[in-house]
């Protein structure tokens, strides 16, 4: 199988090891694509040399026995040869996908057969964050160890959830974090799809600023006619990654929903005796086992999951 590869290749990294063990795991013949100088140049990019490139991926390939199935190539445009030869697979990783269904769909205008497209998973550091050539650079991480203290920004200025946060990144991310909230303007009470959109959108607002942007939103869901409440976390870094998950959800009693639906939000409709009650919640003035804390809890870790599992 012909494969073929690409990339600036700046500092080699795990990333870079993962993509390239890829392409030699499937491929008889792989063909590496290394930016140029010019390319770099033209991207408006900063990169050390060519050739010392190209010698770092060579040494890489050689320790691993790999070198005599290469051919290593330098990239004068974004394509390379893969708009013109005949390829099987290409690797690639998340943020280079689009770029493959491009050179994809090219291939197909030209008549040609279009190349299987590999998509390997993110590599990340030790702060749940993708390895990157420009974290490196910066300082940030060493290889994939945490140097500068992790910036997590919530958008809320609720106390539960700012709580949550806290401890669930710190049960998981044994490093520096520093915490900062902010008040986001949000739908009162959302419903359906508005739910995740919201939690969405919360975090990418608070990612602006931090190396995490912590979104949670809660609302009214129906199915088939069931109305649930459910609570949505989206979890967005600084290279544009997102996670998401969910708390358990419960059915909601319909005199709630039939108040939620005149404009009313929860907190307006349960009749909670006590602020303490009421930073409970609702799953606590239902259940008096559970409070809303340890469901917020619950979202955070699924929405953490994807960072932390090997298999995922």
């Amino acid at each position: 199988m012909r494969v073929c590869v690409g990339g600036t290749f700046d500092i080699l990294h795990e990333g870079h090891k993962a993509l390239l063990s890829k392409a030699f795991e499937i491929g008889d013949e792989v063909f590496i694509g290394i930016s140029s100088d010019e390319l770099v140049k033209k991207l408006g990019k900063e990169a050390r040399r060519y050739e010392d490139r190209k010698k770092d991926v060579e040494e890489f390939l050689k320790e691993r026995g790999w070198l005599k199935k290469a051919k290593i190539l330098p990239l004068q445009n974004i394509y390379g040869l893969t708009i013109d030869e005949n390829f099987d697979a290409i690797v690639v990783s998340p943020e280079t996908k689009e770029r493959a269904e491009e050179i994809n769909e090219i291939r197909a205008r030209k008549g040609m057969k279009k190349m299987k497209i590999i998509c390997i998973p993110y590599v990340f550091a030790e702060d749940g964050i993708p390895i990157t050539t420009s974290r490196i650079k910066s300082g940030e991480i060493s290889g994939g160890k945490r140097i500068k203290p992790l910036k997590v920004r919530i958008a809320s200025e609720n106390e539960v959830k700012i709580e949550a946060t806290k401890e669930i990144f710190n049960e998981i991310f044994p490093i520096n974090i520093e915490y900062k909230s902010m008040k986001v303007e949000a739908k009162k009470q959302p419903m359906n799809e508005e739910i995740l959109h919201g939690a969405i959108e919360r975090a990418k607002k608070a990612c602006k600023e931090a190396d995490y942007g912590v979104g949670i939103e809660s609302g009214l869901k129906e199915e088939n006619g069931i109305y649930f409440v459910e609570q949505y976390v989206a979890i967005a870094d600084k290279t544009g990654y997102a996670t998401f998950g969910k708390s358990p959800s419960f059915q909601c009693p319909l005199w709630v929903v039939e108040e939620i639906k005149n404009g009313k939000e929860m907190k307006e409709i349960i009749p909670f005796k006590s602020k303490h009650e009421m930073k409970k919640g609702a799953i606590w003035y239902f259940s008096r086992k559970i409070d809303r804390k340890e469901i917020t809890r619950i979202a955070i870790f699924m929405a953490l999951l994807p960072r932390i599992s090997k298999s995922f």
